[in-house]
Parts: structure tokens; sequence; C-alpha cells
């Protein structure tokens, strides 16, 4: 490949990533609904696709496999045969080769053998073309000689208003309707369809043997259409209709061109974008050490012209963190297909539900939490749900479900991975923990049933009777609990045995720059996230007392909340610093938890930009990062998740 064709690599591998994902999707959604023709379109176009841009970059081995895999679809598509599950296993093989042979060739590579898949590609194609299709055509299909003798219609399609792809959305509706007979005619044109030059209605001239009732419902089936109306055409009135108003040569010169995209998007490195998020942080650090001048020399034009730079860089600020922000359906779209392998591999039948696609989390957060939920779907699929045996033994369908949803909850990313399987067993947990010297088996009663369901996320802890390939090998829900509380975030995992159970991964939004607090004691600052932060209290406000020996502040509405002083904590603490009734209390809530923290002077709301520690102090508790402050000072991010583990 030529320097000439090496520019274009890039952009061909990303090109290429997602329409193997979009493959794999329609493949999974023909495996659930094989009469469906729109994912047969996504399947067939996809390979073609990717056919026609190998072959511009000239990739061989790649062109060759998605050619045998578009003619496979050619004869679903053309119903000369049903996608079976032994067609879309095929499928999904191929797709997987597909995407080694791509990283093989791109790289100058000749080691990832295709032989085999072609051969068995072109063995299924051609197996079924020669065995004809007379028993797999779905009733409502009505051969081309046939339809001659049917009766025609005219099918008047209107599409949704807000409906984006309506050429494609035409399409598919047009080509559920030439299965069920012969289309005569389109108004508009099939090309001027093609390129969406109309409204939102279009019609089609039917015949068919098929009822007008099935015709409507075939047409109803595609996505975005909102009506179809079908009249019945007496033959007189055929040349009328073909060259109706809608035909003149007047309606195509008032019909308005198609329009530019209004959403144009240009690629951009990761590399660049972490640059970007740098060089703002360290405008927002500038920013406070300018505000910080402002205010010792007290000059009118001075603030005047910070007032301009402080709106100019929070708004390029707000601009710059979205472009890192990214649709957690960018990691939650390869899961379906695990789902399924994996569910297969044991014998189960298991339907993933997911929801929340287009919340949007920073690309940081995202590319960590792919692994934590992939455990989470393993012990599910593993563990959680029950055979079809089992499951109708207890009353519950054959088939299984487990959701994976996100949703906003504050500052925070809610990610929840549920199912309606067998559930945890409290008493059990509390067994083997105890067995494996976890606990104190004579303790039970100083646990709540939350806490013994967290006893699941210790190091090495399993209730699995015997390991598998999948799950059960004493790791899993540790390394997850790891990995989230290392991104800021909690857990938590409630269950109901014999219903089901779920884990909620609570995350924060970005890494990068957030809102804080910022507190003193004597001359240390440290910054809380805001996120966390329920209320503040003045020293006036608070009501402090003691429960069962330990020192407790008194909410207004009489609730009790467990007092932790600041400089106690992180081991400043001096004989002459003033009790917790001269200091200002900060309500944090940690998971769902609430604390009182006392702290001798509160700073004030700011920005800060995170800053990782060294490596030297990973692992160190009460802290998470550090920020530079407006006067060059640092200030250490106080970790609510171990910063109360201190006292221990």
């Amino acid at each position: 490949m030529g320097d000439d064709m090496s520019a274009y690599k890039d952009v061909f591998l990303s090109e290429s990533a997602e329409y193997i994902q979009s493959i794999t999707d329609g493949l999974l959604a023909l495996e659930s609904n094989p009469n469906d023709l729109e994912p047969v379109e996504t399947v067939f176009r996809g390979a073609h696709s990717l056919k026609g841009m190998a072959a511009a970059m000239g990739y061989t081995r790649t062109q060759e496999l998605t050619h045998k895999m578009e003619t496979l679809m050619e004869t679903v598509r053309s119903r000369v045969q049903v996608a079976d599950h032994a067609l879309i296993d095929l499928m999904l093989r191929a797709t997987d080769v597909v995407r080694d042979v791509i990283a093989d060739e791109s790289s100058g590579g000749d080691t990832v053998e295709i032989d085999t898949t072609v051969a068995a590609l072109v063995a299924r194609s051609e197996l079924r073309v020669a065995g004809g299709s007379s028993e797999e055509s779905p009733s409502s299909e009505v051969p081309a000689a046939d339809a001659a003798e049917g009766s025609l219609y005219r099918a008047k399609v209107t599409l949704e208003e807000g409906c984006v792809l309506k050429g494609v959305r035409a399409y598919m509706a047009i080509k559920r309707l030439a299965h069920m007979g012969a289309v005569v005619e389109t108004i508009p044109s099939a090309r001027e369809i093609e390129d969406e030059q109309f409204d939102r209605s279009f019609e089609v001239l039917l015949r068919t043997k098929t009822a007008p009732g099935a015709v409507r419902d075939a047409a109803m089936g595609v996505t975005e259409v909102e009506d179809v109306i079908v009249e019945t055409v007496e033959a007189s009135a055929v040349a009328s209709a073909v060259e109706g108003p809608l035909r003149g040569p007047a309606a195509r010169k008032s019909r308005s061109m198609p329009k530019i995209a209004e959403t144009q998007t240009v690629r951009i490195s990761i590399g660049h974008l972490d640059a970007i998020v740098n060089l703002v942080g360290e405008l927002v650090i500038v920013r406070s050490r300018l505000d910080r001048v402002a205010e010792e020399c007290r000059r009118a034009d001075l603030n005047d012209a910070l007032d301009v730079l402080e709106r100019i860089s929070v708004d390029l600020q707000q601009e710059v963190m979205q472009t890192r922000m990214v649709p957690v359906g960018n990691i939650f779209n390869r899961f379906p297909r695990m789902v399924r392998d994996l569910a297969r591999d044991l014998g189960k039948d298991i339907q993933l539900d997911m929801g929340g696609l287009d919340i949007e989390l920073d690309r940081t957060v995202l590319d960590e939490i792919g692994d934590p939920i992939v455990h989470l779907l393993r012990n599910s699929i593993d563990h959680g749900i029950e055979i079809p045996e089992e499951r109708r033994r207890a009353g519950k369908p054959e088939r299984g479900t487990i959701s994976l949803h996100a949703e906003r909850e504050r500052e925070q990313i809610k990610i929840t991975v549920s199912d309606d399987g067998r559930g945890l067993d409290t008493e059990k947990i509390w067994d083997k923990a105890a067995e494996r010297g976890l606990v104190d088996r004579h303790s039970r009663d100083s646990y709540s049933d939350q806490d013994v369901l967290m006893l699941v996320c210790m190091p090495g802890f399993s209730t699995a009777e015997k390991a598998t390939r999948i799950s059960g090998r004493g790791v899993g829900m540790d390394v997850v609990k790891g990995k989230i509380e290392y991104l800021g975030g909690t857990i938590t995992v409630n269950s109901v045995p014999g219903q089901g159970m779920s884990v909620s991964l609570f995350l924060p939004l970005t890494l990068a720059i957030i809102q804080s607090l910022l507190v003193a004691n004597g001359k240390r600052v440290y910054a809380l996230p805001l996120g966390i932060v329920e209320e503040v209290l003045s020293p006036d406000e608070v009501r402090l007392a003691t429960v069962d020996s330990r020192p407790v502040v008194v909410l207004r509405e009489g609730t009790a909340v467990s007092l932790h002083r600041l400089d106690v904590l992180c081991g400043t603490a001096t004989g002459d610093a003033p009790g917790p009734d001269h200091h200002h209390m900060v309500l944090m809530r940690s998971g769902d938890e609430l604390r009182a923290l006392a702290v001798e002077h509160l700073i004030g709301r700011r920005e800060i930009v995170i800053k990782p520690l060294s490596p030297l102090f990973r692992g160190l508790l009460g802290f998470s990062g550090a920020t530079v402050l407006g006067d060059g000072g640092v200030a250490l991010i106080l970790d609510p998740r171990t910063l109360f583990q201190l006292e221990a």
C-alpha cells in the first residue's frame, strides 16, 4: 500500500469498526426476529460497504471475505433462505474473522487465514440456493408470476415528522411491499425517494394477491412509519396515477433541493483532546491566580477584564469538556454479542435489555468501566440466571432477563446491572465469609443485610460451588469494587433470593475538572468534591450529642449523624485547636451513608483541576488527588470513600 493510501488508514480502521459493530447488532436483531427485513438490510449494506472500502485500500482478503458475507446475506434478503441460528452463528464467526483480517492487513501482515470461513460461507449460500425456498418463504411473499394476476393497490406511506433518515425508512417500506407482490411504480421515483426529495409522504403502486390489511401491516412494521393508507386502484386509473400531478415537470421544478447535512463532524485524535483539556486546566489555574491579584489591586478596569475572561474561559471549558463526553452506548453495544454467546454455551435462554444508551460520560471514565461491567454480566449469566428447566420449576419464564441501564443522578452517572435469576442468599454469604475467616461468625447481629451483601466484594470471596470458565474463580466483584473506587465512584449490591439481584455503579461525570468546596484547618487547604456535599452548617447551627459513646451531630429533623474531625483524620490536630462546637460542619454523603465532617474554615466553592498523585502514594487512604490553587499552593483532594478509614 502506497503512502497515499496510508494516509487514509486511520479513517478506514475507525469506520470499519463502526460497520462491524452495525453488522453484529443487525445479526443479533435478526436472530430475535428472523422475519424482520430491516436488520437484513443493515447486515447486507454493512458487508457491502466494508467490501468497497477494503477494495479501495487494497485489502484483498478483507474484500473477498466481506464479498462472501454479502452474497450469503443476499440469499436471506431475497427470501431464498431463512436466517436460522446456524446462519447467524456462521455470520458472527465471519465477522470476528473480518475484524482480525482488517487488523492483520492494516499492519502489513499476512497471517490470518480466511479460506475455512470463505468455504463455509460459500457452502451455506450454495446449499440453500440449490435446495430452493418454497418451504421457507413467508406466506406473505407472492411470486412475481402470480403477482401479475393480483389486485392493484395504492399505498400512501407517511413517515413520522421527526424522521431523520427518510430515504432509508422509505426504502425499507418499499422493500417490504416488494416482497408481497410487484411494485409497479413509486411516486416520486425511487431515485428521488433515495435522495430524500419528498416531504413525509410517498406512494407505492403495488400489484399483489395479499389483502389490503396485510399490505398496510407490512409497511407499518418499518420504524418511524406513522401511517399507511391502502386503496384499491382501477386498471383504467393506472396511467393517470403514474403520470399524475406529482410526476409532472412543474412538480420537479418546485421541489426543493436536498439539504446539506446539518450536523458536520471531524475526527480528532485522543491525544489532541487530552492536550486541549490539559491546556484548559492550566487556564483555570491562571484565572484563579489573576482573581487573587485583582482582589489585592482593587482596580475596576482589571476586574472588568477578568469578568470577561472568566465568562470566556468558563464557556471554553464547558465546550472542551463536552468533547470528552461519549454516550455509554459506545461501550454497551459490545455486550449483546457477549451475552448471546455465553448464554448459548451454558444452554441458557437470556435476553439483554439495555437503556440510557445516550447518557454521556467522560471518555476517560468510559474506557475504564468496560471490564467491571463484563464481570457483572458474566456473574449474572453464570450464577444469576437459571437454566430453563430450573426456571420453569420455579414458575418463571424460561427466558431470563438481564438489564443494563444508565441514568443521570445529580453530578453522577448510575449504571445498574440486574437480573431476574436466583439472587443472593445473605445467610449463605455470611457462612462462607465466616468459614474463610473474613468475619466473626458470632457477630451477625451487628451486620445489616446490606453489609452482608457487600461481603461479596471482598478479595477472594465467592459463593460458587465450583469454578467455571466464565466466572466463579474467587475474583470478580473485588475487581469491580476496586476499579469503581479508583475512578472516584461507589458500588451498591441489592438482592432478593429467588427473584434476582442488582449491582449499581455510581460514577463521576468527569475526572478532569470538577466543582469543589475548599476547606481549611489552620493553613492547610483541602478540596471536597461538591457532588458529595449535602449541606454546610455554621457553628451556631450545630447541635452536638453523644450516642454509644461516639460524638454525633443532631440535624433539624432530629436525625443523628456521626461526627468526624478533619484535623484528627489527617493527623494535624494540636492541643490548642478549637473544639468541634466552634467548627463548621460539612454534611457528606458517601453511598447511602451521611456523615458530618468538622472543619475550622470554609473558603468557598471553586473549580479545580484534578492532578493525580504520584504512583508512590497509590493506595494512600483519605486522598484521591491534588490541585493547584490560585496562589500557587497545592490542596489535597479528600476521598470520602476512604477518608473515614483513617480513624480505624
